[in-house]
């Protein structure tokens, strides 16, 4: 009785960038591998620290003016 898996087995296969884009279109999720992400320079949102991200949201939020009466 063999156990595992077969010898030469690999659960890759390669496909082109392009060809990839056709089955699953342009917007579409793909999971990969964090570690190679990370090896080509990508900082996921998740990876980042809480404070990066409220620096973040407040720059990109828009300045809204106002004064203050007293009444």
């Amino acid at each position: 009785m063999n156990r595992g898996r077969p010898k030469g087995y690999t659960p890759y296969t390669e496909i082109s960038y392009e060809e990839l884009g056709d089955w699953v279109g342009r917007k579409t999720n793909v999971s990969v591998c964090k570690k190679w992400l990370e090896s080509l320079g990508y900082q996921s949102e998740s990876d980042q620290s809480d404070y990066e991200k409220v620096v973040k949201q407040d720059s990109d939020t828009p300045k809204i003016e106002y004064t203050l009466t007293q009444l």
